[in-house]
């Protein structure tokens, strides 16, 4: 086994052997070949940043509170992922070289479906298609929201303040109690949960004194062992499609018109808007082929907004009837929808719409890989929150696509409509086996990160190599939110062994 430096040497030979006691043989995985899956899955060719050590998979809460304590004992950095699926953003990857990935696939238990409480128990391993799965198998009349690639932890996406398109989008205003692992091995349950008598812990979001569930969200601070979030009960019918817009200057008044439709709710869930480039048929070269490609996986027309209504019969009619009274008043504008029953099986549900209709798939995934470098294909992501206005939103889509044009790459755009703000969905698509073309990438979302940030955006999320810059831009009172981040990390865990660098978070040896 060759180990990564990047910091200080821990004693490694004794941490294994450690690690394998408590642990088992079978948890520890010290081959090259079985630490590959948790490098940067997108890091190109003889990369040195980022790499882990090895890799624990504890089974059990005990299990976790056994590593972090001889992780604490002999100065071993950890870094913590559920499944690892975050691959646009570097994957399992550490900020710290040489770090030991912590990951949490084994505790993949459905604790709790509480149908008439709308709400359900789950451990880090458990994907999207589990619990879909689940739900079905029991006939649970629940609905749940999913990202677009289901395969990734339904804990790990609400902790990186994750999106999906059906109610309670936002899964991380969706979570409700949480379980977590301390640096000192101590384990805390937030809100209603740290009464023990409590039936209440995913009922009821807050406690007595403060609430702590956001603390240990994009942060270092614990390690989350289980999570509740709310569900949705089962609509009467799904209504979902698009708006569509073909003129080069419909997209202002497009978001115009969508943000009262999202505020009041006549729309529900969170809409996607995309952006199309045209691209001339008879021009040549890699960046048109690259164009023609993406116009194949896009949905139709230069804009394209995602819309959905959920519930009851008649009163998605009336959401409905108002939608289409909205838009046959913006000129040029066409509504495209269809209509599913709430408990619609996979296979009658057109792929385009299974995820606004709560379905996991690997659809998006798979077009990409499609249409660019097959398994090769690589992508960076770049997220910011931009202001719901269409000035902002055309402002963000020529910025985004000048600088493409100067680094010579593709990407795919898109906004994440929220009720008051949009949050840029932005792929930089690469061949990963190319070092140039993923140095290439890396300058440009770092370009497009730095003009952002002079127009006051920044990122909701970013890949682990731009953490530390994306931090830098609260800078209120001299960085005074960094400031506490790092006095709260002091405090929870002084040797600083959970995930260093995590958001831009540090403990005191590091900063």
């Amino acid at each position: 086994m060759t180990v990564p430096q990047d910091g200080m040497t821990p004693p490694f030979e004794e941490a294994i052997a450690r690690f394998i006691e408590l642990l088992g043989e079978d948890a520890v995985l010290l081959d090259a070949s079985q630490v590959d899956e948790f490098r940067d899955p997108y890091e190109g060719p003889d990369a040195t940043a980022h790499q882990p050590a090895f890799v624990v998979q504890p089974g059990s809460v005990e299990d976790i509170q056994g590593v972090v304590r001889i992780a604490r004992e002999l100065g071993v950095h950890l870094w913590t992922s559920s499944m690892g699926r975050n691959f646009g953003y570097g994957g399992s990857a550490p900020i710290v070289g040489g770090s030991v990935i912590v990951n949490l696939r084994r505790l993949n238990r459905i604790l709790e479906i509480n149908e008439e409480g709308g709400y359900v128990l789950v451990e880090p391993g458990v994907t999207f298609f589990d619990l879909y799965a689940e739900l079905q198998r029991r006939g649970v009349a629940l609905a749940m929201s999913v990202p677009d690639l289901g395969w990734g932890s339904v804990m790990g996406n609400a902790l990186q303040h994750g999106f999906g398109y059906h109610e309670h989008g936002d899964h991380a205003a969706a979570v409700c109690g949480m379980e977590v692992v301390l640096a000192n091995g101590e384990v805390l349950r937030t809100g209603q949960g740290a009464n023990t008598r409590s039936s209440l812990w995913q009922a009821h979001k807050r406690g007595f004194g403060p609430s702590l569930d956001s603390l240990f969200m994009q942060s270092n601070f614990g390690i989350v062992t289980k999570m509740g979030l709310w569900l949705r009960p089962r609509p009467e019918v799904i209504v979902t499609g698009s708006i569509v817009c073909d003129g080069e200057e419909d997209l202002v008044p497009l978001i115009e018109l969508l943000r009262p439709l999202v505020r009041d709710k006549t729309v529900q869930g969170l809409p996607l808007v995309s952006a199309t480039r045209s691209v001339d048929d008879s021009a040549e070269g890699e960046a048109a082929d690259l164009a023609r490609g993406l116009r194949k996986i896009m949905r139709p027309g230069r804009w394209n907004a995602r819309i959905s209504m959920y519930g009851r019969a008649s009163v998605v009619a009336a959401q409905r009837a108002v939608i289409e009274e909205q838009v046959a008043a913006l000129p040029g504008a066409r509504l495209e929808l269809r209509s599913y029953p709430g408990d619609a099986k996979v296979e009658d549900v057109e792929p385009r719409d299974r995820v606004p209709a709560g379905i996991p798939t690997m659809v998006l995934l798979d077009v990409i890989k499609a249409a660019f470098y097959g398994d090769n294909t690589g992508h960076l992501d770049f997220a910011p929150v931009i202001p719901f206005e269409g000035e902002a939103a055309a402002r963000h889509e020529s910025m985004v696509t000048s600088v493409l044009d100067e680094f010579g790459l593709a990407g795919m755009f898109a906004w994440i409509v929220n009720s008051r703000s949009m949050v840029g969905a932005c792929m930089v698509l690469f061949d990963k086996t190319s070092a140039e073309q993923v140095a290439r990438a890396h300058a440009a979302v770092s370009r497009m990160c730095e003009i952002a940030a002079e127009w006051g955006w920044t990122e909701y999320r970013a890949h682990i190599s731009l953490a530390d810059s994306v931090a830098s831009n609260f800078d209120f009172g001299g960085h005074a939110l960094g400031s506490t981040y790092s006095r709260i990390k002091d405090a929870l865990d002084p040797d600083g062994i959970l995930s260093p660098g995590s958001h831009g978070i540090w403990p005191r040896a590091a900063r």
